[in-house]
């Protein structure tokens, strides 16, 4: 008897062959298609601001190794770069929150395990909305003297190469503050063109350099700056600002002192409920860093899933637990890359005095414990 197999999208069909006889079986299972299940965008305030995995995608993935094995990225990159954001699971599948809202007008991609499992497009503004300026980060009013570096986060895809015509740092409401920002080209952006980091002229903050000596530090304390967003910046399709965008603060004494994580005041969660642990730093620091540098773990060693909020002025943090907290020990992981505004890590100091002697520094992660009960 000779056999021939035919695969369909959905079963097997063989073709045997008898003397004098030919029929047909059909083997159900031969091959489990995955469901053809959308990725689900979820919307707020007219941004897309998580998406919805499918189970399907993400089934054979352990719980505590998601973070690690699936990733979402912009669709179409040589090297593709995992989005920062958190992960949740949910009775429907896996909610992926971003750091900031998905781009419109952009493809993404799902990836598991390196492989791409499935795609998502977030549509069009369908009303051609003008571009808008949603945040301007360190978002206190009062800023050290030394502040490094500005977040500008946009609603929109914007224009690169522009910062430095359309930004301006406005002394006292009425002078320019020539060379403020440093010249970087390329600008530092995110993949998907909505968030700009703009820094502080570095050579001018630090002592003893050259800029610093010639042209001075760019912001004095006791006096009043603005950060100006002109509303002539356009994004990628042409379309200018909505309006323009400014941020006024006070300046205040430099800060010359590294975070200080034994300092930090922690507020524990309750056993059997998914309360948040927060952490007040007593301080504000870097807004883009705080989802970044955190891992909770338990005595085991294994780690926490959840989510990072980030409190106002970026002088607190909670962490949302996907499941209830258990009763137990925990550890609360923190990178040395950790900064304050002024630039300042757990390591050292950025503008240290090295005719001073100072401690030795070893980069390793800061360990901070607490108990659920």
């Amino acid at each position: 008897m000779k056999d021939i197999c035919r695969r369909s999208a959905k079963r097997l069909v063989r073709l045997a062959f008898i003397p004098g006889l030919t029929f047909f079986v059909c083997l159900f299972a031969c091959r489990k298609e995955r469901r053809k299940e959308p990725i689900g965008i979820q919307w707020k305030n007219g941004q897309a601001t998580a998406i919805i995995v499918p189970t399907a995608f993400t089934e054979t993935i352990p719980d505590d190794s998601v973070s690690s094995l699936v990733t979402i990225n912009i669709a179409d990159q040589q090297n593709p770069v995992a989005i920062f954001g958190s992960f949740e699971p949910k009775d429907n599948g896996l909610l992926f929150t971003p750091m900031i809202p998905f781009t419109r007008g952009m493809r993404y991609e799902v990836r598991v395990h390196g492989t791409y499992a499935g795609g998502f497009e977030i549509p069009e503004n369908p009303t051609g909305n003008a571009p808008r300026v949603t945040a301007i980060y360190p978002s206190a009013d009062t800023l050290p003297e030394n502040l490094l570096k500005i977040y500008l986060h946009f609603d929109q895809p914007m224009r690169e190469g522009l910062s430095g015509k359309y930004v301006k740092l406005i002394k006292n409401q009425r002078d320019t503050i020539e060379g403020a920002f440093l010249d970087l080209q390329p600008e530092l952006w995110n993949p998907g063109r909505t968030v700009l980091t703009l820094w502080l002229d570095p050579g001018r903050i630090k002592r003893d350099l050259q800029p610093n000596k010639r042209l001075g530090a760019p912001m004095q304390p006791g006096t009043h700056y603005q950060v100006i967003v002109s509303q002539a910046w356009t994004d990628v399709h042409g379309k200018k600002l909505a309006k323009p965008y400014q941020k006024a603060f006070v300046t205040i004494a430099k800060d010359s002192q590294s975070p200080q994580p034994w300092q930090w005041n922690l507020v524990t969660p309750t056993q059997a409920t998914e309360q948040p642990l927060t952490i007040d730093f007593k301080e504000s620091l870097d807004h883009s860093l705080l989802r970044e540098v955190f891992t909770i773990q338990d005595s085991n060693g294994a780690k926490i899933s959840g989510r990072w909020e980030i409190g106002q002025f970026e002088k607190q943090c909670s962490f949302i637990p996907a499941k209830e907290w258990r009763t137990g020990s925990y550890k609360l992981l923190i990178e040395p890359r950790l900064e304050d505004l002024a630039g300042n890590n757990l390591v050292r100091p950025f503008d240290r005095d090295i005719s001073k002697k100072s401690e030795a520094v070893t980069g390793e992660i800061a360990l901070l414990h607490f108990n659920i009960k």
